[in-house]
């Protein structure tokens, strides 16, 4: 098959949706694409050496050529048939291959290097940001050279380990409250410090000696633990039969502590060694440091009279609510966050706004040391009181779109929490 055949059957693949080709067809083209790349970077070596030996002898370029292009009776390909291949095709097969076929593809000859490049950074790298779920929460630098366009397309596609919906509904939360804008720009600095420094405004992580994670400032007592001992001292006996944070840990997403804390007067501060809190995985842990802030430096909620229900009332509706797993949202809402507390309380936060709402509103769901079987729930919303509305009236009167919001999570238990009821 000549050059002229070569091109017309890649076109007709061009002609295909990528996205309809079998995974078998894929591996067999990746695998022919790393086949022929070893030829063609001879063929390419071969070409620039005649060149070169040529034009030192002094011999006519065209003559050179063309004792080139019929050697053994065969037309060989020259390096304006090398790059002469339609830039639709070469999408395809970039479209397809894995990131490292990318590299190999690429590295055969310049002239395949000017066309994989624009390729990767104009198609395949905002695809890949679509498929990890994070389109329109982060973006790269238009700026970027071509090696920080592949090692970002690489850390979209390879490098996080599926812990890239995690990234996004954090830095949604961020958003929520006030502490960045989306989407956020990973820069070359962003690719290239040692740091690892990833900030939304009012959160910086920061990763020590390649094996500590630190966040908020780059200080000992700022340490993230992954993987904490669990139960935490303080409550040697967990409520539920396994704890929930170990039974559903995630392997990209593992439970975390810290003894970071927002001090009124003071700022960001530690507490003792011994009175950290633990999160049942450390984007978790980043939102609730998030949430904290907007709590208590911007403020602006309202909360809801706190009420005790038994867990077991109106057909166990709480039990189920509380030995779910902790890293998933209720009916309706955004989010979640599920911690263990010092002195031993532990519970689950659910955002129960969209992240289109104007307003925010959170419901707390939280079991005190000692008394397994109550459950205090709580709401806080940001929601402006509805006019004309006395101020004594209840919290659902007062905020009803918070409290529809309320009563879709709540279920039958609702009426004890918002309306009083007797349960």
């Amino acid at each position: 098959m000549n050059q002229a055949q070569a091109n017309t059957q890649i076109t007709r693949l061009s002609q295909m949706d990528s996205t309809q080709l079998p995974t078998q067809v894929v591996a067999t083209v990746n695998r022919q694409l790393t086949a022929a790349a070893d030829h063609l970077a001879e063929l390419a070596h071969i070409i620039e050496t005649v060149i070169a030996q040529t034009a030192q002898e002094g011999d006519e370029p065209n003559n050179s050529a063309t004792h080139n292009n019929h050697t053994d009776g065969h037309v060989q390909a020259t390096p304006t048939d090398l790059s002469d291949l339609p830039a639709e095709p070469i999408s395809i097969i970039v479209a397809a291959s894995d990131v490292n076929t990318i590299g190999r593809f690429k590295s055969t000859a310049r002239h395949f290097t000017n066309a994989v490049r624009p390729i990767v950074r104009r198609l395949r790298l905002p695809k890949a940001i679509e498929r990890a779920g994070v389109g329109g929460v982060v973006q790269f630098d238009d700026q970027l050279s071509h090696g920080d366009v592949m090692k970002g397309m690489w850390m979209v596609e390879e490098g996080d380990e599926g812990g890239w919906g995690e990234v996004a509904d954090t830095l949604r939360v961020a958003e929520h409250c006030g502490n960045c804008q989306l989407p956020v720009t990973v820069g070359a600095g962003d690719l290239h410090t040692h740091a690892t420094k990833a900030q939304d405004g009012t959160l910086q992580l920061l990763r020590h000696n390649n094996n500590e994670l630190r966040a908020i400032r780059n200080e000992p007592n700022f340490a993230i633990t992954i993987n904490p001992p669990l139960p935490l001292l303080s409550r040697p006996v967990h409520p539920f039969s396994q704890h929930p944070f170990t039974h559903h840990a995630k392997p990209h997403d593992p439970p975390a502590s810290s003894r970071i804390v927002w001090q009124n007067g003071v700022g960001w501060a530690t507490v003792g060694v011994n009175d950290g809190h633990a999160f049942a995985s450390a984007s978790s842990m980043l939102k609730d440091l998030m949430l904290g802030h907007r709590l208590l430096v911007v403020g602006g909620f309202t909360y809801s009279p706190t009420v005790v229900v038994d867990r077991r009332v109106r057909g166990g509706h709480l039990e189920r609510i509380m030995t779910q797993s902790p890293h998933t949202p209720l009916n309706g809402c955004s989010d979640v966050v599920a911690f263990e507390v010092a002195s031993g309380w532990c519970g689950q936060q659910h955002l129960l706004t969209s992240f289109n709402d104007p307003f925010i509103a959170w419901i707390f769901f939280v079991i005190p040391l000692g008394n397994n079987q109550d459950v205090h729930v709580t709401v806080s919303t940001t929601e402006a009181p509805a006019v004309g509305v006395p101020h004594d009236a209840r919290f659902a009167q007062r905020f009803p779109r918070t409290a529809a919001k309320a009563r879709r999570v709540l279920g039958p238990t609702a009426a004890i929490v918002l309306d009083g009821q007797a349960p």
